[in-house]
């Protein structure tokens, strides 16, 4: 039985998207005068084929999955009350709270004050799991998939809208970001968390491939002298260069401050 409540939230929805708002749209896809983007744009970013995403929109039951449905709300930026009743029609129950790391309650009040107050560059905080526990508003800028609780690892090496924004995506990114995966999953073997988010990042075939991959760097942190390019939201194709700077608090000795900068903001 057709769902006419989920085909008119995801025409509407689609219709109203701003496509430069989607980080590397133009660059894939060029440039699209007005607003609104097609369904096959919305399912090359959810990363299936049209005719699932079609299915979706058009209200047929299907067994669509969880992580699927997440990227449909990011791409299409749904708000809370649509994202509920897609979930709820779709799903038949209510959407879960995405689940973030639970050393995020520890975590003291000063320094994540100092950390969404941040005002200058892009500063966000993980935990060895690379679970994000907070962020500043510039971060968004970058990364805005990072207000729905996902981890930086699953999103950066599954996720296909991470390929579109990401520009050489497995040299730049993918590589040394698998091999800091592959040295925290030694490190960290009984730890359940640790070990599903290495189990989502090896379901991905690409993914699988580069954690086999022989040419892997021996480093556990991202280098600030490689400056790494992505594109970014209301920019077109135009591609940004930027710089990691990564360091461990005394008083989080777990966890990892990254501050992200404009590459040429650090040059020497």
């Amino acid at each position: 039985m057709q769902s006419l409540i989920i085909t008119r939230i995801l025409k509407q929805a689609r219709a109203r998207r701003n496509a430069s708002d989607i980080p590397g749209f133009e660059a894939a896809f060029g440039t699209r005068q007005g607003p609104g983007v097609t369904q096959g744009q919305v399912a090359h970013l959810a990363g299936v084929s049209r005719y699932w995403y079609g299915g979706l929109e058009a209200g047929r039951a299907g067994n669509y999955s969880d992580a699927f449905l997440r990227a449909v709300r990011r791409v299409l930026a749904l708000t809370d009350e649509e994202w509920e009743i897609v979930y709820r029609v779709t799903r038949g129950r209510a959407p879960a709270i995405t689940p973030v790391s639970g050393l995020g309650a520890l975590l003291p009040d000063a320094f994540r004050a100092f950390v969404e107050e941040s005002r200058s560059w892009a500063v966000y905080l993980n935990d060895h799991r690379w679970d994000v526990l907070a962020y500043n508003s510039k971060t968004l800028e970058y990364f805005p998939w990072m207000q729905y609780g996902l981890n930086v690892m699953e999103w950066a090496l599954t996720w296909p809208e991470a390929r579109t924004q990401l520009v050489n995506w497995e040299d730049e990114w993918a590589m040394p970001m698998m091999a800091q995966l592959r040295v925290h999953a030694e490190q960290y073997k009984s730890d359940e968390r640790m070990q599903s988010v290495i189990g989502t990042v090896r379901s991905d075939p690409a993914a699988r491939k580069l954690w086999d991959a022989p040419a892997l760097p021996a480093i556990t942190h991202p280098s600030s002298a490689q400056p790494r390019r992505l594109y970014l939201a209301g920019r077109g194709g135009q591609e940004f260069s930027v710089r990691f700077i990564a360091g461990t608090p005394d008083e989080l000795p777990s966890y990892r401050l990254m501050v992200v900068t404009p590459a040429e903001a650090v040059s020497g």
